[in-house]
Parts: structure tokens; C-alpha cells; sequence
């Protein structure tokens, strides 16, 4: 993709994206960052994981070949369950430092994980579409089935399905979080309609930014069914869970997290909370200070050295 289609790609994206679906309309093409061309292995895009919708696609970037089949980061763009693509995660340039937010309701970047940085490490990393309809439901259904997939195909992409991390933020937080929290559960977000029913949408870790998890604001009801609580506790166990949020969150309330943080520690599962002081909603201070920290999660979770 040429740097001007990059760019205007991400005026569109931000325009939009994070939870809130809000920026002060300041955003412009010089505020946003995009990456260099790709290189490393070729990405396999647009692999279908269900044939229900036409958004039921993801992207694979693989690292180079190994002897041990890779662990996976499946990562979930947000946008409040009604904008943003999983092209997201490689149009980002983390080398090149954005304007700073001018209020809590700014977006002048969103946070994705590095992708040539896990690829290196010898991470394959998965990045995800699914319906944007404006139900969380929907997303959580296609997240479990692009889960599934994965799995089934394991072998055939050379990853292990052992080792799956969700990371999501903002609206794809949620998504990831439900993952994490219902694992292990047999639960109606399994759709047998969108493929590989017998097979596991368990992941083994997950990584939360700034996700929502009392409420959906304004956007949909959360009930006890799609209240990740409901699951925590009637867990037999869970994942661990790496969580990270701003205190100057107007669109996610920091307490949501910290909700999230003390109901999974209650239940008997491994959570840490990073509270990045001054940080609003997709604020680049998270690209800039928790990647590595989460990055250091993942590798002391799946043993990679």
C-alpha cells in the first residue's frame, strides 16, 4: 500500500475508531503515523475463517520458519463495534512519535501491537475483521470462530494451539476479555454456523487495553449474558490476563479495569493492572511505554526467550 493510501486509510480510521467513536475533528493527515513497507515473510491476507458475512476475514504475518510451530497473538481492532479494519495493525509506524492528544477525547493514533517486533520474535500474529453491526455479541461470536480456525488449521500455518494470546483494545478489548473469561465454558457465543464447532476457542492468554466491562455506553445493553463477570466466576480457571489503562480515560472509566482486575484475581486467575497516569482513551503513551511490558507478559506466559 503506497504511503498516500496508507494515510488516507488512517484519516478514515481515526475519524472513528476507539470505543467512543469520537475525536475532536482535528485529526488531519499530519497527524497520523504510517509504517514503512513490509518485509520479512509474505502475510497471508483476506483467509476466510467463516462464510457467513464477507467481514469474517483475517490477516497472518508468520515469522520466519522455525523447528517449533509458533504462538499466535490474535489481535482485535476496537472502534465501538461499528468502524475499523484489521489493516490497522500494520499501518501504524511505532518509530514515529504522534502529536499529543489535546483532550480526553482526541485520537490521534491507534494503539496496535508491532507486528514485525513479534514476528521477529518469533510470534505469529493474526489480525481480525468481523461484523460491524454495532453487537458486541456478533464480534465476540466471530472472535471465537476466528479462534476455532486457527486451531483447526494449526498444523498447516505451523503455530502451536497451545499457545493463543488475545489482545485487544478499546471495543476489541471487550472482545478479548470475553475470550479469556469464558474459556474452558461452553457457552451460546460458540455459533456452530460459522465452522469448526468441535474444536476449541480457548486462549491462554489475553491482553486487555482499556476495554469496557461493566457497560457498553451508549452503544448496546450489556446483560449477565455478555457481562464477562457472569464467567469469571463460574470459571474452573483461567488465563492470565495483562491489562493496561489510562487514568484520564473519558470514554472507559479507569475503575472498569480495575473491576476487572480484583474479579479475576477473586476467582483465583493471574491478572496485573498497569495504570498509565495522564493516559486517555487510545492515547500513544500505551504504544510507547506498555508494549514492551506486555510484550515481556507474553514471552514469561508461552516461555519464549
Amino acid at each position: 500500500m503506497s504511503s498516500n493510501v496508507q494515510r488516507r486509510f488512517l484519516v478514515l480510521i481515526v475519524a472513528a475508531l476507539g470505543l467512543g467513536g469520537c475525536s475532536s475533528g482535528s485529526s488531519s493527515e499530519a497527524d497520523v503515523t504510517t509504517a514503512p513497507a513490509e518485509t520479512g515473510p509474505s502475510p497471508q491476507l483476506d483467509v476466510a475463517y467463516a462464510d457467513t458475512a464477507p467481514e469474517q476475514r483475517l490477516d497472518l504475518y508468520q515469522p520466519a520458519p522455525a523447528d517449533k510451530p509458533a504462538p499466535l497473538v490474535i489481535y482485535i481492532h476496537g472502534g465501538a463495534w461499528r468502524s475499523g479494519d484489521k489493516g490497522i495493525v500494520t499501518a501504524v509506524d511505532p518509530s514515529v512519535t504522534p502529536p499529543k492528544p489535546a483532550n480526553c477525547t482526541d485520537i490521534v493514533e491507534i494503539q496496535v501491537p508491532d507486528v514485525k517486533a513479534l514476528n521477529d520474535k518469533g510470534y505469529a500474529v493474526a489480525s481480525i475483521n468481523y461484523r460491524l453491526d454495532g453487537n458486541p455479541v456478533h464480534a465476540l461470536e466471530d472472535a471465537k470462530a476466528a479462534v476455532r480456525f486457527l486451531r483447526a488449521e494449526a498444523s498447516d500455518y505451523h503455530i502451536d494451539p497451545e499457545r493463543f494470546a488475545a489482545w485487544g483494545d478499546s471495543a476489541g478489548g471487550y472482545t478479548a476479555i470475553m475470550l479469556g473469561a469464558t474459556s474452558g465454558q461452553t457457552t451460546d457465543f460458540d455459533d456452530p454456523a460459522l465452522g469448526n464447532p468441535d474444536v476449541s476457542s480457548d486462549v491462554q492468554a489475553v491482553v486487555d487495553w482499556f476495554g469496557p466491562t461493566d457497560d457498553f455506553g451508549p452503544y448496546a445493553k450489556m446483560g449477565a449474558k455478555e457481562s464477562p463477570y457472569t464467567y469469571i466466576a463460574s470459571a474452573q480457571s483461567l488465563p492470565p490476563f495483562s491489562i493496561a489503562h489510562g487514568d484520564a480515560d473519558c470514554t472507559v472509566s479507569l475503575q472498569e479495569s480495575r473491576h476487572l482486575k480484583e474479579a479475576l484475581t477473586k476467582a483465583g486467575g493471574t491478572a496485573s493492572l498497569s495504570v498509565l497516569p495522564g493516559a486517555f482513551h487510545e492515547d500513544p503513551a500505551f504504544m510507547r511505554t506498555e508494549r514492551p511490558r506486555t510484550v515481556d507478559f507474553l514471552d514469561d506466559t508461552f516461555d519464549v526467550g
